[in-house]
Formats: C-alpha cells, sequence, structure tokens
C-alpha cells in the first residue's frame, strides 16, 4: 500500500482511487484490471509517464484501424528521477515479437503496451515477473500482438523500484520463469548461475560480484544472439 502523495495527487483529477492492503504489485494492479470498464488495457506506474498528451490518442487510432490486432507495444525512453531524458528503449529486432523469443526473456516494455479487454490477469504469485507471464499467456492464447514503431511511454530509473535493485531474489524469478517456459537446459543452467552469483555476492555484501555477473550476462547475451541471458 503506498504511503507516498498519490491519493492527494488522485484527488485533482476525475478519477477512481483505491488504496489498501495487498499481497503485491500484481495484486494492486489486478484490481485495477477488474474495476476497468473501458474497451482498451494499460497500467501505468506511478513512477512512469505516458510519451506525451497525444500518446492515448494515437493508441485508439492504432486499434480502431487495426481491428484484427489484440494488443500493441511501441518504444520508450528511460529517464531519470528528475524526469531528464537518459536513454531510448526501441525493440531492435520486431521480429522477435514472439513466443518462442518471449521464453527466453522478456522483449515487451510494460508502460508501451496496451491491449484490448479480455479474461487475463497478473499471476499474483510473482512479484517481479508478472508482467512477462501475462505477455506469455496472451501469445500462448493466440493473441495477435502487434510492434508499432512510436514513442509511447516513459521508463523512470528509480532506485527504489524492484526492477532497479536488481535482486537475487528477482533473478530467482527469472530462473523460475525460464526453467517453466523455456526447457532448453544452457539457458536453465545460465539463469541458474546468475542467480546464484547474485545470492552469494548478496550473502558476502559482495557488490562487485552482482557486477560481474551482470558484465557476464551481457557478454553472454552477446555471444549467444540474445538466445541465453538472465534478463
Amino acid at each position: 500500500m503506498s504511503s507516498d502523495e498519490t491519493a492527494e495527487i488522485a484527488s485533482r483529477f476525475p478519477c477512481t482511487f483505491l488504496q489498501r492492503k495487498d499481497s503485491g504489485p500484481a495484486q494492486a494492479i489486478n484490481r485495477g484490471l477488474e474495476m476497468a470498464t473501458g474497451d482498451i488495457i494499460c497500467w501505468l506506474n506511478a513512477d512512469d509517464a505516458f510519451w506525451d498528451p497525444t500518446t492515448l490518442e494515437r493508441v485508439v487510432r492504432s486499434f480502431t484501424d487495426l481491428p484484427e490486432v489484440d494488443a500493441i507495444t511501441g518504444n520508450g525512453y528511460y529517464i531519470d528521477n528528475h524526469g531528464r531524458f537518459v536513454s531510448p528503449i526501441i525493440a531492435s529486432r520486431p521480429d522477435r515479437l514472439s513466443l518462442r523469443w518471449l521464453t527466453r526473456h522478456d522483449t515487451v516494455l510494460q508502460p508501451a503496451t496496451f491491449w484490448r479487454r479480455n479474461q487475463f490477469r497478473l499471476d499474483e504469485t510473482l512479484r517481479f515477473c508478472f508482467d512477462w507471464k501475462l505477455w506469455i499467456d496472451f501469445f500462448q492464447d493466440g493473441k495477435n500482438i502487434l510492434y508499432v514503431a512510436e514513442y509511447f511511454a516513459l521508463y523512470r530509473l528509480q532506485p527504489e523500484s524492484l526492477t532497479y535493485q536488481d535482486s537475487a531474489s528477482r533473478r530467482h524469478e527469472i530462473y523460475g520463469m525460464i526453467k517453466i517456459f523455456s526447457k532448453r537446459r544452457p539457458q536453465i543452467a545460465w539463469c541458474w548461475f546468475i542467480w546464484r552469483a547474485y545470492q552469494l555476492s548478496e550473502l558476502l555484501n559482495a557488490p562487485t560480484l552482482k557486477a560481474a555477473a551482470r558484465g557476464a550476462n551481457e557478454i553472454m547475451k552477446l555471444m549467444s544472439g540474445d538466445r541465453i541471458s538472465s534478463t
């Protein structure tokens, strides 16, 4: 349950504000999804933002022009705590927006993703990878997901966020996802190795070990053509 100024800010706008205890972010978002009444669904974390005032208009236009499409995802930009632009987040290989690649690693930018309202909800047993699991559910159900080469979102690099902290718990959840969905032994073994390295780093309070594992992961990702990585 948020303890920041969200309630005060929400009171300035014509919206429904719900604040109560939850088991984690997935359950909190699911409550919002259940309350949603629109035809097009998304969620935006408090730290993030839409690209500009035209974002939702452009999204609606895409769904109107493409009735066969169930979901669209686009580009974003990393911003810092002060809203300054850091670096773009662009799908360099849109052809990798597929179930085959999603079982290897998450290739979808969550705040830049929108879908037609459906029955799918986030897996509340997950704390870090619930959005990744949702995209896999979409593909397994045969949803038509389209990459749109437009900027839709600003993704804030917030030191307090779960993703930014990049903990051993997060790497363990990634390992669990890969073990369930990939079934490729080299990928499973590598994710296990990265998780264990992070775990040891935190146990020994040795941040250099985590940094080394992160560097090794980038090298492995490059050498394998994105086929093996923990991300």
